[in-house]
């Protein structure tokens, strides 16, 4: 297979639909990565939670 050195010219359509993708695709990783901080972290979450509410 030969290799073309040129660009495919990309609306912004296609750049505004990649860069949601990334977007969330980050935005979801990091909700998975807070929740399960969050999941092996609860008792000292819970626990700085409940200083407020003494």
């Amino acid at each position: 297979m030969s290799y073309s050195g040129r660009v495919r010219y990309k609306t912004m359509r296609e750049k505004n639909r990649q860069t949601k993708r990334r977007f969330l695709a980050i935005l979801i990783g990091a909700l998975l990565f807070g929740l399960i901080v969050l999941i092996f972290n609860w008792v000292s979450v819970r626990d700085y939670v409940m200083t407020y509410f003494y």
